[in-house]
């Protein structure tokens, strides 16, 4: 009895490494503390997940916009560690969106935002990370804030 119920744990493991590596490693939450935002989202997804150093991720935010995304829109990127900032980007929103045929200004209705970025080197790979994904338009109400929790690699390669 006891020897089945070690094989059993074993294979859950084996399974649950399996599942850990293919990539369901991001669970968000809004981090807009009250705040109405423009965007509100019925779906969001981040690829890869893990996040990979020096490589490209996206993330993917549908939704109704309630007022249209304008030029001077940005996006800003930070990832704490133990509740300490360890990972900033800042970039143009509309630029970026740009990259992905989406040209500002994007009128208010229901939208898809593709939002590609490359991970930049100075951050380490391999441990859970919190991430904030804030858009502000032009005039700084905010578009959407999004809290991610991605897990590392976690003996995955990128």
């Amino acid at each position: 009895m006891q020897f089945t119920s070690v094989l059993a744990a074993i294979a859950i493991a084996a399974i649950s490494t399996v599942s850990a590596q293919s990539g369901a490693y991001t669970k968000f939450t809004d981090c807009a503390a009250g705040k109405p935002s423009d965007l509100a989202i019925s779906s969001l997804s981040l690829s890869p997940s893990p996040m990979c150093v020096g490589q490209d991720y996206c993330l993917t935010a549908t939704g109704a916009l309630s007022a249209p995304i304008t030029k001077g829109a940005k996006l800003g990127v930070w990832g704490k560690y133990l509740n300490r900032i360890v990972y900033r980007d800042s970039v143009d929103l509309c630029d970026v969106l740009a990259a992905n045929g989406q040209e500002c200004p994007i009128p208010e209705t229901t939208t898809e935002l593709k939002i590609c970025l490359k991970l930049k080197p100075d951050f380490w790979e391999g441990v859970t990370t919190q991430f904030d994904f804030i858009a502000t338009n032009a005039n700084d109400d905010t578009i959407f804030c999004q809290r991610a929790l991605d897990r590392g690699l976690q003996g995955a390669t990128c």
